[in-house]
Formats: C-alpha cells, sequence, structure tokens
C-alpha cells in the first residue's frame, strides 16, 4: 500500500474559483430598489372598442382612500357586504387614483382574492399621443 503525505488541493481550489465566480456573476443581476413605477397610462392607438359595460361593478378609491362602490362612499367592510352578494364571475372593475394609497388597493385585492372573484380588470388612463 501507497502512503499519501500530502493532498493535492489544486483541483479543489479550482472548483472553487469556478463556483465563486458563477455565484458573483449571478448576485450582480438582482437589484431590488429604485423601482419607478408610474401605472395610471399606456400608450395606445386603439379605439374606446373596449370600454367599460354598464352591468360591470366599479369600485374607486380616491387620493385620500376614500372607496366608492358604484358611485355610493363606502368603508371596507361595507365594501366586503357588496361585494359578497354579486355573482363570482362579474367583472370587477378598481378604479384608481394615481395619487392613491397603495395599501388600500392591496386590501381590496386581498378581499377579492379571499372571496374567489377572478375577473378583476384596473382602470387606466389610455395615452392617445
Amino acid at each position: 500500500m501507497k502512503k499519501i503525505d500530502s493532498l493535492n488541493l489544486i483541483p479543489f481550489i479550482d472548483i472553487v474559483l469556478v463556483l465563486l465566480v458563477i455565484v458573483l456573476t449571478t448576485a450582480s443581476f438582482i437589484k431590488q430598489d429604485s423601482i419607478n413605477v408610474d401605472i395610471p397610462k399606456i400608450d395606445s392607438k386603439k379605439d374606446s372598442s373596449d370600454s367599460l359595460n354598464k352591468d360591470e361593478i366599479i369600485i374607486s378609491i380616491k387620493k385620500d382612500g376614500k372607496l366608492y362602490f358604484n358611485d355610493n362612499e363606502v368603508s371596507l367592510n361595507e365594501l366586503r357586504f357588496q361585494i359578497s352578494r354579486i355573482k363570482k364571475d362579474s367583472s370587477i372593475v378598481i378604479n384608481g387614483d394615481k395619487n392613491s394609497n397603495f395599501d388600500s388597493f392591496v386590501k381590496i385585492m386581498s378581499m377579492l382574492q379571499e372571496l374567489g372573484y377572478e375577473n378583476v380588470f384596473i382602470l387606466i388612463d389610455k395615452d392617445k399621443s
């Protein structure tokens, strides 16, 4: 039997360096800060054939956080009650002010998800330029 006095560490170091390069290259592509969001407007050259139907449910969020269900001001609990009375396949449109609180939007979306509504749309302003 042959006695081994030392280990050859060069292949191990090569593998570790290659893994380090892979980790550093993939980590540089992950960016978590400085996301600018400007949701309310989109570019569209289409005509208004895809506008709202009269039988759609509209939930509005004003700049100051007030909620409206089809032009009637409601609280979040009243909104939950009103929405739970409509059919599950109804179209629900969320009309949010550009400067409204994002927390209100998240609460409404969470509530709609809990109640099982899937036809949820967000109303936006089309840029006609």
